[in-house]
């Protein structure tokens, strides 16, 4: 069987024309430019069935799929002829991309908590959350979506919230993206979805929540194709009107290494991940990435992306830890990460035990440092939604705290809320 993907190579509207216009503006005229047909048609001339991802997929292997927010069709046939003619036709307007393997940074499971530990809980004064509560602002009007592992929706610190959720198949192109109350396959993406958004332990409880599992238990690891059907499901919330204006961040604590690529794929993976990286930033979403736990001199990608906000962890002392990534990134020649979270001993939500208790964890990891600049960054675009995203981008690395480590291990400093 093959399979690839294929991504549009440009915007379906050209950048000059967007400058001037507003966020609500820019992400309509995007949206309304975006096709609803391409190449459809020709692909089915060749024998491929045009499928919905979000309904129940036919027993067939000839088959083909449109992500049209992120631009993208993935193709899957046994006939090897028949996906190179597919990648024939579409390659003059389409890159097309092989798989690539994504992990999670695998985090440290420190101590866990039957209960809540009332003296763990609260962010130390540095991050400005304190101030932020001070004048109201809790992250509410603000999309946060977590690409992670999913989410326990009955956990004692998400249980208030609706959490708009899709777990992503390991095989998206054959089964539909299932939408149910948020689970967790592992409890990961719980305790980073506790972080931005936890009843007591959350940055900004008041963000609304969109959460993709993609990520399985057993190895920590996913598929390009996995996130690319998450990304698009959540940009199509700019279908609805009343989210046009509403700012979006997107928390991914994920990523690859270069060298687990073979040499023919490093060069079209890391441009198609270029491009779904511009995707998000043309429609005013900022994505906030971690930067791994491989220590000094490693980085991951997507975090060294110049459009991508790359987090690495200190304690709370504010001193790097060894484990965060740090490096020049391969791409842009610059220092990474951007800046830095706080990511040892973090206590957040981490899953049930099997008499429906809530149990809570300190974990260390740059996963845990990101949505914790997520939270941050929600806190700010609440407190001026008309905010375009590179100037929230600007925002949160002027406003960092500054820091006595190497600016090589810790970029601006620590993400903070400050008026």
């Amino acid at each position: 069987m093959t399979k690839f993907i294929a991504l549009r190579k440009d915007s379906p509207v050209e950048p000059p024309k967007l400058t001037a216009l507003s966020v609500e503006d820019r992400r309509h005229a995007i949206v309304a430019a975006v096709p609803t047909q391409t190449k459809t048609e020709e692909l089915q001339e060749l024998g491929l069935t045009w499928v919905k991802p979000v309904r129940p997929l036919p027993e067939i292997d000839h088959t083909f799929q449109q992500l049209k927010y992120v631009g993208a069709y993935v193709v899957e046939t046994s006939d090897q002829a028949v996906a190179e003619q597919a990648k024939a036709l579409l390659e003059p307007e389409y890159l097309i991309l092989p798989q690539a393997p994504f992990t999670v940074p695998t985090p440290q499971l420190s101590r866990r908590f039957r209960r809540r530990p009332a003296h763990l809980t609260g962010w130390p004064e540095a991050s400005g959350v304190q101030i932020a509560r001070k004048h109201g602002i809790d992250g509410t009007g603000v999309l946060v979506g977590v690409v992670d592992t999913g989410a326990d929706a009955d956990h004692a610190e998400l249980r208030h919230k609706a959490i708009d959720f899709r777990y992503v198949p390991l095989e998206p192109s054959t089964h539909p993206l299932r939408a149910s109350r948020s689970f967790d396959v592992d409890g990961h993406g719980t305790h980073v979805t506790g972080i931005i958004a936890g009843k007591h332990v959350g940055v900004a409880p008041g963000v609304e929540l969109m959460v993709a599992s993609v990520i399985e238990s057993e190895t920590l690891r996913t598929s390009l194709e996995r996130i690319v059907h998450a990304l698009d499901w959540m940009l199509s919330k700019f279908q609805q009107t009343d989210n046009l204006s509403k700012p979006m961040i997107i928390n991914m604590s994920l990523g690859f290494r270069p060298e687990w690529l073979q040499d023919a794929e490093f060069v079209p993976v890391l441009t198609g991940i270029h491009r779904i990286l511009t995707t998000l930033v043309d429609l005013e979403v900022l994505p906030i990435v971690a930067v791994g736990n491989d220590g000094p001199g490693r980085i991951r990608a997507p975090a060294y992306f110049r459009e991508s906000l790359s987090v690495g962890a200190v304690d709370f002392a504010l001193q790097p830890a060894d484990f965060s990534g740090s490096g020049i990134s391969p791409t842009t020649q610059d220092l990474e990460p951007d800046l830095v979270g706080y990511g040892v001993d973090i206590l957040s939500s981490l899953e049930r035990d099997i008499a429906g208790r809530s149990i809570y964890a300190q974990m260390s990891g740059t996963s845990m440092a990101a949505p914790y600049v997520t939270g941050i960054a929600a806190l700010i675009a609440a407190a001026d939604p008309c905010m375009h995203v590179r100037d929230l981008r600007q925002c949160l690395l002027e406003r960092a705290l500054p820091l006595e480590a190497p600016r090589e291990r810790v970029g601006a400093g620590l993400a903070r809320f400050a008026p």
